[in-house]
């Protein structure tokens, strides 16, 4: 317990520090009451975190107590992380409102899933809208990176590390820290672009590129349809969205300009997805094919912009994005879902039941440059299977509310999968006790069901 306090304290700090940024900008534009709430917010997050790092015992963490790590790190943002929300009271309602709402809005972010229940965005001060935007980026590529950089068990590591394509004297540890590196570095490239083609708002700018790499959502302003449809941030979005949903190590590769390891990697297969998703929009639903391919890359990264109303989706393209948005990004990216390679191993391991059933031969599965064991192919599909249930019993528990149990589908296949997209139903007036089931589904989406059960298992190492 000593050793998971000290690491979370450190989390904690790298937090406070990165709302420094909203900060200054808070100053900029002379918002006082936003200065003060981000400024409790960052006090708050230092005091706690330096707190646990100085009072408790910092050391590499067993696998278990790095899955405690995770759950507690993401309900720590969101419950600490809602504070501005709350001193700007955004829902404009009684306590208890502004309390649930607040920490939704916090978890959205964080969760990188970026729903909200603002009424109206053009209310809160800019610098609550960058610090929002600013959660994402925390949440889908600092907070994670430094997890597992710092805090993920080494033999853990190693065996990522060889799944792909590292050797065994790699430092770890480093090769993260400069993933995080490559990360602000490809953030800073893009805005550059941005500027440089014709988009001379650079917060804005700034804040798009945030919420697409980390394939967050959120947005600085209500209607996006302006800038998602014109050049050259339509260009610079889906770069963006693509970017954050690869894999950290193949990302990481092409500063090394290992081109081919870019394309035999997930990366492959959601390309072929992605052009025959786009196709199939195109030609059954009616979109142009800039529409198509913003909106499909939009949810097969589970970043959720949308500049098209869901609710006006047929329910045939509303199940298609459905599949999309629960399939996801690659591994070890910042996007959701069950990921690319795991659904590539199911349909591979239904081959191998297929081959051994008849030839009772053992059929070895490769893929991606790593050998998979049974072992393997079975936590893989018990992950998919607890993402399915999850996504099944809470679309029960959503319509019984009286909503189209499609709406409900979509709806929760998107709070797991932490995309974002929504038919309509969260929305400020969504009930009270309905906002906490979409907190809990957004967390459980991010750090995935297997690790709460890992957490609460009585199995010893």
């Amino acid at each position: 317990m000593r050793a998971l306090l000290a690491n979370m304290g450190f989390v904690l700090q790298i937090s406070g520090i990165f709302i420094i940024l909203p900060i200054i900008l808070s100053f900029i534009n002379n918002e006082m009451l936003a200065t003060v709430a981000l400024f409790i917010t960052a006090t708050i997050f230092l005091i706690v975190g330096f707190s646990f790092n100085a009072f408790c015992e910092r050391r590499e963490l067993s696998y278990k107590s790095s899955c405690a790590l995770i759950v507690l790190v993401f309900v720590l943002l969101s419950i600490i992380g809602s504070i501005p929300y709350i001193y700007i009271n955004i829902s404009d309602g009684g306590m208890i409102q502004n309390i649930t709402d607040s920490i939704f809005e916090a978890a959205a972010g964080f969760t990188t899933t970026a729903f909200s229940i603002i009424p109206d965005i053009s209310t809160i001060p800019q610098s609550i809208l960058f610090y929002r935007v600013l959660t994402q980026f925390i949440g889908g590529i600092s907070i994670v990176l430094v997890l597992l950089a710092f805090f993920y068990p080494e033999a853990k590591l190693q065996d990522f590390a060889q799944g792909m394509g590292f050797s065994k004297d790699q430092k770890i540890k480093k090769t993260f820290v400069m993933i995080i590196l490559i990360y602000c570095a490809y953030a800073a490239i893009m805005v550059i672009m941005s500027i440089v083609l014709g988009y001379h708002n650079l917060i804005q700018a700034l804040s798009f590129v945030f919420s697409a790499i980390s394939t967050g959502g959120f947005a600085p302003i209500s209607d996006i349809s302006s800038v998602a449809t014109t050049f050259p941030m339509n260009v610079v979005l889906v770069l963006c969205m693509v970017l954050g949903a690869s894999n950290f190590f193949i990302i990481a590769g092409l500063f090394k300009r290992r081109l081919k390891e870019f394309f035999t990697s997930e990366f492959s297969v959601f390309l072929v997805m992605a052009i025959v998703a786009i196709g199939i929009t195109v030609i059954f639903f009616g979109f142009s094919s800039g529409e198509a391919m913003f909106h499909i890359v939009s949810a097969m990264t589970t970043t959720g912009f949308s500049y098209v109303s869901v609710a006006e989706f047929t329910d045939g393209l509303k199940f298609f994005l459905i599949f999309l948005m629960l399939v996801g990004g690659a591994s070890f990216s910042t996007a959701g879902g069950i990921k690319i390679y795991r659904f590539v191993l199911i349909i591979k391991a239904m081959r191998k039941a297929i081959h051994e059933s008849i030839t009772e031969q053992e059929f070895p599965i490769r893929l991606f440059g790593r050998d998979y064991t049974d072992s393997a192919i079975i936590q893989a599909a018990v992950v998919v299977l607890l993402m399915i249930g999850l996504v099944f019993f809470s679309t029960f528990v959503v319509s019984s509310y009286g909503f189209q149990p499609v709406d409900a589908l979509f709806e929760t296949t998107s709070a797991v999968s932490t995309t974002g997209l929504t038919t309509g139903i969260i929305s400020p007036s969504l009930a009270l006790e309905l906002k906490w089931v979409f907190v809990a589904l957004m967390i459980l989406g991010r750090v995935e069901v297997l690790a709460i059960l890992i957490i609460f298992s009585r199995t010893k190492k």
